[in-house]
């Protein structure tokens, strides 16, 4: 007959083998979703095209004095806490010299994947309204990605979502390109703020549910050897 110190022994056992078993679950379950980091973040209140947080490189070819600086920047698609400070402002230039120019980021992806480039734009009537992007896994060739875009004449929210281009995941030569087409004046032009590169963090390979079960169960018959042989240790009273 089990004596209720017997019977106590047995509970405590049980318990601490639930314990463990619902507590290696929660550690190597799969996180159920991985927030997006951001890469590069520009935000043009400098007055430069210098990456504002993170890493990257923005470069354009553009006649210089075509790249300026405006106030009236806008909040849309700012990050980290910047301020609606100032936009890049491209024009069309004289003769519309920078029809077919572009703005170039070399930006490494490496530990990313689902990579996503957005940014706030408006545009005039007379700047930039057919917009290529583009993508280059080398950094030297581009690709097309979509149809052009055409600004709106208020700033909106423009974005690329390049999760199905498995070769821009993970890769340090990643870059990105707009070429801008269409402006009919001098003064005709785009604005852009808060450009961002993201991507979600590639995680490191988490264990199959089957295999989490076999190692709870075996951390668990651990357990209990353990305890039985702490019972049955010589000099120890047993039940």
């Amino acid at each position: 007959m089990s004596t209720p110190r017997k019977a106590n022994l047995n509970q405590a056992l049980h318990s601490r083998i639930v314990f463990w078993f619902f507590l290696t679950l929660l550690l190597l379950w799969p996180a159920q979703q991985v927030n997006a980091d951001e890469i590069a973040i520009w935000n043009f209140n400098d007055s430069d095209l210098a990456v504002d947080h993170g890493a990257g490189a923005l470069t354009t070819n553009f006649n210089l004095v075509n790249l300026v600086f405006t106030l009236g920047g806008t909040s849309t698609n700012a990050r980290q806490g910047d301020v609606a400070g100032q936009s890049m402002t491209l024009q069309g230039g004289t003769s519309n010299a920078n029809n077919g120019r572009f703005l170039n980021l070399d930006v490494s992806t490496v530990g990313f994947n689902s990579i996503v480039i957005s940014f706030a734009t408006q545009g005039t009537s007379t700047g930039f309204t057919s917009n290529q992007f583009q993508y280059s896994l080398d950094g030297v060739g581009f690709v097309n990605f979509g149809a052009p875009y055409t600004p709106p004449l208020t700033f909106g929210l423009v974005s690329f979502d390049l999760s199905t281009i498995s070769g821009v995941n993970d890769n340090p030569n990643a870059a990105f390109r707009i070429v801008f087409n269409g402006a009919t004046s001098a003064s005709g032009n785009n604005r852009i703020d808060n450009l961002v590169v993201e991507g979600r963090p590639i995680a490191t390979p988490i264990p199959e549910p089957a295999s989490i079960l076999l190692l709870s169960l075996g951390l668990t018959g651990t357990l209990a050897t353990k305890i039985k042989v702490w019972r049955t240790k010589p000099g120890r009273r047993r039940d």
